[in-house]
């Protein structure tokens, strides 16, 4: 099997840029879990960097993000 481009890669030669779903902007923020009242490990909250948004994108590990 030939390893051919994709789609998105014969359209899009830088790849795929994730967006906020919700408002279209590029940029993301991670925040500590401080607001999270019932977490019992660390979290990190991936959000929308936009000025008026700040969606919640994905949650991962702090440990994924942070060294602690």
């Amino acid at each position: 099997m030939k390893n051919e481009r994709g789609f998105l890669d014969k359209h899009h030669s830088v790849g795929i840029r994730p967006v906020c779903p919700r408002c279209g902007h590029a940029g993301f923020i991670v925040l500590h879990d401080d607001a999270v009242v019932n977490a019992d490990k660390a979290l990190a909250i991936v959000a929308c960097a936009a000025k008026d948004c700040h969606a919640a994108i994905g949650v991962l590990p702090a440990s994924a993000v942070w060294d602690e």
